[in-house]
């Protein structure tokens, strides 16, 4: 009889009960319930109680799933069907033990549960960390460019005493304030830089610029600094670079700047060589090698890995009047740039830093218009214009349209900070930012100076310039009090009536 019922069910897995519809087992072919014929099925187990139950209803089937079985003292895990046939034929009740597949899923179910709690906790850490870095990002950014303002004023004043009659122990003793806060000033706007790095918030703004003059420039500075510390300075440029590039001007000053400064620093005697090689060049662009050559006190091996990292500092040198971010800064501004640096060293023969950049090649290479620094004479009743700007385009238009106007002088300069050096030395009666400048962009020198207790300066007329003009930007721009908003392309109308409104105003 139970032959015909162990068709459906053809599993080695399976095994089978036939129950009658008083509960009796009538016939069994199963492992866990042996000499169980005869016997009413709720003797069984107590889970067999539902199933005594059920079998007053007529062709219907249930499935029971992870059934626990607990038999003579073992755990058993089974899934069942019960089937009901019609009134007078027995019902079969179908199981197979599963006790191992049951104890393999649960342990899978555990490793997938314990992966994903990790994957939870990591993810949730991660986003701690990302808030935690962006609040530290954040807070050295502000808190770092709130600082700039008490030393740009100790500056400002610092020139302003320089001019005056001092005993030697007073310039002495200045020229230590001077040097002290130079130091200072250099510490915060690496802070500064590293921040925004970090922050990814460090743009590159390209200009048209001559980068012969800029290398001279640069290497005139060091010249001088070189002879203060008994060092000789080697320059050589290769007659194959461009004249004129479209670059970042100041990016690539701090970089060589920081490169130098380094290799003076850690020279004791004897010479620092730049030379400036154009390794690629095609009609639009070349590839430049910088080489910074010294014979100071050399880097280690083990070092040379780490030398890039920030804070760190060599430990072969007494020089240790840094916070260690100089050449950090500088291997993240290569990259920010698409070029790569190198460095070989050798201790107690020096360190050779190479550094490869692309840079392309201005389409005009004539020779710009020298701009002087003020654009007439200035008379007793001129009205007074500083204006700060990078880039030479924007000076030469700007200057073409302030000379429409009568007896105005107008001092042209090229970053935040002279802003402030200048505001101390010169009383002026207007200003006009560029947004971008660098070291102190626009808006944070309007907030020095709007915040400014030394004499008058926080009252002059501000009026801020905007490569990309909107409603919102100039909104904002009026909310940090400044007076006046001027948008690229310029419109010479426009700027006339805002100069003339502005110059009308301060004279009534």
């Amino acid at each position: 009889m139970l032959e015909n019922y162990t068709i459906p069910y053809n599993e080695t897995t399976n095994q089978i009960l036939l129950i009658s519809d008083d509960g009796v087992i009538i016939d069994a072919e199963s492992i866990l319930f042996k000499n169980c014929i005869g016997k009413s099925i709720d003797k069984l187990h107590p889970f067999f109680y539902s199933i005594f139950a059920l079998l007053t209803q007529n062709n219907k089937t249930f499935n029971f799933e992870c059934v626990n079985l607990d038999l003579d003292g073992t755990n058993y895990t089974i899934d069942a069907t019960l089937h009901i046939n019609n009134e007078n034929e027995p019902s079969v009740f179908v199981f197979q033990e599963l006790t191992k597949q049951y104890v393999l899923l649960q342990k899978a179910a555990q490793k997938r549960n314990v992966a994903e709690i990790k994957s939870q906790l990591l993810s949730f850490n991660n986003t701690i960390l990302q808030e935690k870095e962006a609040f530290k990002n954040t807070f050295i950014a502000n808190f770092s460019n709130e600082i700039k303002t008490p030393v740009n004023t100790i500056n400002g004043f610092v020139s302003l005493l320089e001019n005056t009659n001092l005993e030697q122990s007073q310039r002495y003793n200045l020229d230590v304030i001077k040097n002290t806060n130079d130091k200072l000033k250099t510490m915060i706007s690496d802070i500064i830089d590293i921040s925004k790095i970090e922050a990814d918030y460090f743009p590159i703004r390209p200009i048209r610029y001559n980068l012969l003059e800029e290398l001279n420039l640069i290497t005139q500075i060091f010249t001088q600094k070189c002879k203060e510390k008994g060092l000789t300075l080697k320059y050589s440029i290769d007659p194959e670079c461009p004249k004129y590039v479209i670059a970042d001007k100041y990016r690539l000053a701090q970089i060589v700047n920081n490169i130098i400064g380094n290799a003076i620093k850690f020279t004791p005697s004897g010479s620092i060589e730049l030379t400036t090689e154009c390794v690629k060049k095609t009609e639009d662009s070349a590839t430049l090698l910088f080489k910074v050559k010294d014979t100071g006190v050399g880097i280690e091996k083990k070092e040379i890995d780490s030398i890039f990292n920030s804070f760190h500092q060599i430990t072969n040198s007494l020089v240790n009047n840094g916070v260690g971010l100089g050449l950090s800064i500088t291997k993240k501004l290569i990259h920010a740039l698409k070029g790569t640096i190198t460095l070989k060293s050798e201790v107690g023969v020096g360190s050779t830093f190479c550094i490869a950049l692309d840079f392309k090649i201005a389409p005009d290479q004539k020779d710009d218009v020298i701009i002087t620094k003020t654009s007439k004479t200035t008379s007793k009743n001129d009205f007074k214009i500083l204006l700060a700007d990078p880039l030479r385009d924007n000076q030469e238009k700007l200057l073409n349209i302030i000379s429409k106007l009568k007896n105005c002088d107008v001092v042209v300069i090229e970053d935040g900070d002279q802003v402030i050096e200048e505001l101390y030395k010169t009383t002026f009666d207007l200003v006009i930012l560029n947004l971008k400048l660098p070291t102190t962009d626009g808006l944070d020198t309007t907030r020095y100076i709007r915040h400014s207790e030394y004499k008058d300066i926080n009252k002059i007329p501000i009026v801020v310039i905007s490569e990309n003009p909107s409603k919102e930007e100039e909104a904002y721009c009026k909310q940090r009090r400044v007076n006046s908003y001027i948008g690229k392309p310029f419109v010479k109308a426009e700027i006339l009536r805002k100069l003339k409104y502005i110059i009308q105003k301060k004279q009534a």
